[in-house]
């Protein structure tokens, strides 16, 4: 699979600039891509993570991967505005302080990825790395990978951004949610691309919403993330 990278000064930036959100300095966090040809079997006792990251604005899905695939309404081609923001995300391991390169899911959002057991967080910004000015970045959305499972299905991940005069949500990319109803279909695709999974993938669904904590000068944000997780997503009362 061909995949287009920033240079490493580029992902080292992104890297501190998710380190940002920690108190202590970020190491690299490696994560490896599934590729055609290469076994879904058991991998270094990692899962192999699978998911679908989609963005809508004002009803109307872009591809932030794949710019070319954004159709603009009419009504933007006249006004010449150009929907197809930048969207850039990092994951960041909640036990220990370390922050991947920028992720690259395909052009369509989809993702599949060798994780270690743990907890995580999406970490995102709209802003461009590669300018040199600090990011305004967000954690969106927090993710478990049991221990065990070969294979983990984390659901399609949906950021929707409501046209409001440029207003924002509460989050960096607007209001999430996460559905999980289209496992045997995301399987099917996952399958048909990389091969047969070695079994049937476990499910730990993306946790997303007014529940996840900040992550911004937070120092309870891991605890806090950990306490969500363990209750399946529902904030404690």
């Amino acid at each position: 699979m061909t995949r287009k990278w920033n240079n490493a000064a580029h992902g080292f930036l992104a890297v501190m600039a998710a380190a940002v959100l920690a108190t202590l300095p970020a190491c690299i966090m490696n994560v490896e891509y599934a590729r055609p040809g290469q076994s879904l079997a058991s991998h270094d006792g990692k899962g192999l993570v699978f998911s679908r990251i989609r963005f809508f604005y004002n009803g109307q899905e872009f591809f932030p991967w794949d710019p070319a695939a954004t159709v603009r309404s009419l009504t933007d081609m006249l006004r010449d505005v150009d929907r197809t923001e930048a969207r850039h995300i990092w994951l960041r391991r909640l036990d220990v302080t370390a922050a991947s390169w920028q992720l690259q899911p395909d052009k369509d959002g989809s993702l599949a990825i060798w994780l270690p057991a743990g907890d995580y967080a999406l970490v995102g910004t709209e802003d461009d790395p590669t300018q040199g000015v600090p990011l305004n970045l967000a954690v969106v959305a927090l993710l478990r990978v049991p221990a065990g499972a070969p294979a983990v299905y984390a659901g399609e991940l949906v950021f929707a951004d409501e046209f409001r005069e440029g207003w924002h949500g509460r989050y960096v990319f607007g209001s999430g949610r996460v559905t999980t109803e289209s496992m045997a279909t995301a399987t099917r695709t996952l399958e048909a691309r990389y091969g047969a999974l070695p079994a049937p993938p476990a499910l730990s669904a993306w946790c997303v919403g007014e529940q996840v904590p900040s992550g911004d000068n937070n120092p309870e944000f891991a605890r806090q993330s950990r306490q969500l997780l363990d209750g399946g997503c529902r904030a404690p009362p």
